[in-house]
């Protein structure tokens, strides 16, 4: 007995010091860019990386599992990828700034996105008047107020482990390379989160403590270059604002909440969103009403779009709307690479509101799962006559059906339900062109015959590059829409 415990101990003795002398586990990328190595941060669906793009990069992945087949999306940058022979090597070259997803195995699970940047012109000093600098490194800074005139800078190899609020303010900014990071707010909630600031400082309290950057009442405020990574609720949350600028950010949300929309600009007018990418379990980009004031001249484009499968769209309107009129938006120029609940392009009228003259232009869609284009007028669990209760919420629920959140009702009471319905109409979808996958299905769809979709003119839409000529070739449901032109 003596010598068996004996031989354990030497085998456990041995053991222990053959597993603390192994090697550590090969990551799975590494990447070179111009023969440098690119720090990775790593999250439950796979990695990201970023870089100062000022001329021709050539990338090199090496992964520690077998490759078969890679996907670099957009497709529009139309990068070519070379596989190495021993399938664990991938090789491309980009000669201007974009975010890249590349794709393994046709796995969503484990994407990587690379993230390069155009060089900076201008970046503030550390002790330069009415800024608040971050240099390389990690912070912990919890909630950051900006008063008029502030400048919140991430520098190049900044992590922040914190969130922005700005309310009445003039002519505030946040921009820099850096990253803003709310994983901290998942461990102040009480999540097993892990990570950079796990010690943050708590997110605050008041409007906007949960979103990453929230801007309330603001005119003039400026969005520049930063990634945001690890939202919990609304990422970038735009409300009751004028002349919002937002150019270059990156929002990459690995959570599986369902409430992480990446843009919300919600009653706010002049405002327009460029060269962006999401990534997230909600709406990707949304305009809302919620403040009940008239919402018009925004503009989104250029940005690469990632719907995740716990809900919302690609770009929407919606659902939030109330009575005032919603009018002059654009969609223009955007990538739409994944779409894995919802719809691509979508209007969703909750409220009584009118929404009108709405362009939705050169859009690229590669992989949409459910819906293409969804207009309709409907009574859901976000408007004004919603009811009032949880409890007849959940009972009313129309679970599996087209739209998240509807609720049912009966036909005695669609009159009084029609009282609270408002209007869709004058809208141009133009060169919206899926260019892989299979076809999704679209809605147009009004609540009945006084509440309709109206005047919808769908010029040069296109599946893998056969034009869509009318309602049966695209696969559309249409019920209470008219006006609908295929051109």
């Amino acid at each position: 007995m003596v010598q068996m415990t004996a031989a354990f101990l030497l085998f456990g003795l041995l053991f222990f010091q053959s597993a603390s002398t192994a090697p550590a586990p090969e990551p799975m990328y590494s990447v070179k860019v111009n023969g440098q190595p690119l720090p990775l941060h790593d999250f439950l669906q796979g990695s990201f990386g970023q870089f100062e793009l000022g001329r021709l990069a050539e990338i090199e992945i090496r992964t520690s599992f077998d490759v078969r087949w890679v996907d670099i999306r957009p497709k529009s940058a139309a990068i070519a990828p070379v596989l190495g022979s021993g399938h664990n090597t991938v090789r491309f070259s980009i000669r201007r700034p974009l975010p890249l997803t590349v794709e393994f195995n046709d796995d969503l699970a484990k994407a990587l996105h690379l993230f390069a940047y155009a060089p900076e012109k201008d970046p503030p000093k550390p002790d330069a008047a009415n800024v608040k600098y971050f240099g390389p490194g990690t912070h912990d800074a919890g909630l950051i107020e900006l008063k008029d005139g502030e400048t919140l800078y991430l520098a190049p190899g900044a992590w922040v482990n914190g969130n922005v609020r700005s309310i009445g303010t003039k002519n505030v900014a946040v921009r820099g390379r850096g990253v803003l990071d709310g994983s901290f707010l998942v461990r102040q909630a009480g999540s097993r989160g892990a990570g950079p600031g796990a010690n943050a400082a708590p997110g605050g309290s008041g409007p906007g403590s949960r979103n990453m950057i929230y801007f309330e009442r603001t005119e003039g405020a400026r969005i520049e270059g930063i990634t945001v990574f690890n939202s919990q609720s609304w990422t970038v949350y735009a409300r009751n604002s004028h002349g919002v600028r937002i150019d270059g950010v990156r929002i990459l949300n690995p959570s599986a909440n369902y409430g992480d929309d990446g843009f919300d600009l919600v009653s706010s007018s002049d405002v327009v969103v460029e060269n962006v990418f999401v990534r997230t379990n909600d709406d990707c980009v949304v305009v809302k009403n919620t403040d009940d004031v008239e919402t018009h001249d925004i503009t989104v484009r250029g940005g690469v779009f990632w719907n995740m499968p716990n809900g919302g769209n690609g770009v929407e309107i919606g659902f939030e709307l109330r009575k005032q009129k919603v009018h002059d938006i654009r969609f223009e120029d955007i990538d739409i690479i994944h779409v894995q609940r919802g719809s691509a392009i979508s209007i969703h009228n909750n409220d009584s509101a009118i929404v009108e003259h709405v362009v939705f232009d050169n859009i690229r869609v590669e992989d949409v799962r459910r819906k293409l284009i969804d207009f309709a007028v409907v009574f859901a669990q976000y408007g004004l006559d919603r009811p009032q209760t949880q409890e007849e919420r959940l009972r009313r629920m129309d679970l599996g059906g087209a739209w998240d959140g509807l609720q049912t009702y009966t036909a005695a009471e669609k009159p009084e339900r029609a009282k609270f319905r408002g209007h869709i109409k004058d809208i141009l979808v133009r060169n919206l062109r899926v260019v892989e996958g299979a076809l999704p299905y679209s809605v147009l769809a009004g609540f009945d015959e006084e509440h309709a979709v109206e005047n919808v003119t769908i010029e040069g839409l296109k599946y893998q590059g056969k034009p869509i000529r009318n309602a049966t070739e695209g696969k559309f449901s249409m019920e209470y829409a008219r006006g609908v032109k295929f051109r």
